[in-house]
């Protein structure tokens, strides 16, 4: 199981994660929302392979030895993590396996195995209880990449709010979806020396939002199933080592019907002129239903890699 006091990520680890991902990972823009007065979009669904999952991954795999570049990788993923991870592998002379649930999205399962990732669908409770230990973590086997159980992949993440505090100082609220909740944990970590007044939401679905039932109970909880267009954020769990850190560097979670984040998508194309996935979509759908938020919010477009089938009906 992830230590959680190594995942207390410090703003000095987010900055060496910066010039770590210098050069591999882009800086996104952050844009004025024409939708919505004080709304500013951070369009990581423009980050190199269409989310920011490129951060994390090769903040911890580029630093990996010989050994662990012969003995390959491996992860799990519903998609863009697996894309990232894959991609690095292939960057660095290694192999790459990853474990994803049932029923991913076609797209993603395929931009994978074009990076030449072995792909194994599992079911997705069988996902979730893989990230809950370290079974995966095997002296002889692969390097197991965690999509959000890792400092390295943490403070990766958590190079998005160095960009968000650079470009907006002022941003008074912050935005960002969770599944395991890695993007903003790091994100908050790197706001609380930089902008301690700022307040950084996490945002889910209501059909898997075992973060917002977390925040109301006081505990980390699970539900039996997730139910959810947005399979990016897709979660029945609140990991126990992550329940400590989250609940206390985040003001909270919001939940959001799968329509208002399907109406958000649309929104996101109509007036940024952006594509975005769900699970980044979530995010808006958090700031339109909320206008009480103080101003300037961020909303953290976390991934663009729409189901295309699903892309065309939302906009049609």
């Amino acid at each position: 199981m992830p230590d959680p006091r190594r995942l207390r990520v410090t703003l000095k680890d987010v900055e060496e994660a910066r010039d770590r991902v210098e050069g591999v990972a882009f800086r996104t823009p952050l844009l004025p929302f024409a939708a919505a007065e004080g709304v500013h979009l951070k369009l990581e669904s423009l980050q190199r392979l269409g989310s920011f999952k490129i951060r994390g991954a090769w903040n911890r795999m580029s630093r990996g030895t010989d050994r662990e570049r012969e003995r390959g990788f491996l992860t799990t993923s519903a998609g863009n993590h697996g894309q990232a991870v894959a991609w690095a592998a292939r960057r660095l002379g290694g192999s790459c396996t990853v474990y994803v649930p049932e029923g991913a999205v076609a797209r993603k399962v395929s931009a994978m195995e074009a990076m030449g990732a072995r792909v194994i669908p599992l079911p997705h409770r069988e996902i979730m209880e893989i990230m809950t230990d370290d079974r995966l973590e095997r002296p002889d086997g692969p390097t197991y990449v965690h999509p959000f159980g890792d400092p390295f992949v943490v403070a990766g993440a958590g190079t998005v709010g160095l960009e968000i505090h650079e470009d907006l100082p002022e941003a008074a609220t912050v935005l960002v979806p969770v599944g395991g909740g890695g993007l903003s944990l790091g994100i908050a970590r790197a706001l609380r020396e930089l902008a301690p007044r700022a307040r950084v939401y996490g945002v889910q679905a209501e059909g898997a939002a075992p973060l917002a039932a977390s925040f109301a109970s006081g505990k980390a909880e699970r539900l039996h199933a997730a139910k959810t267009v947005a399979d990016g954020i897709a979660a029945s769990y609140v990991f126990d080592y992550m329940w400590p850190l989250l609940s206390e560097s985040l003001a909270g979670c919001l939940a959001v019907s799968d329509a208002q984040i399907l109406d958000a998508m649309r929104n996101v194309v109509r007036d940024a002129r952006a594509v975005c996935e769900p699970a980044g979509a979530a995010s808006v759908a958090a700031a339109l239903a909320n206008p009480q938020l103080p101003r300037p919010v961020v909303c953290v477009v976390s991934g663009g890699n729409a189901d295309p089938a699903l892309l065309r009906e939302v906009v049609a």
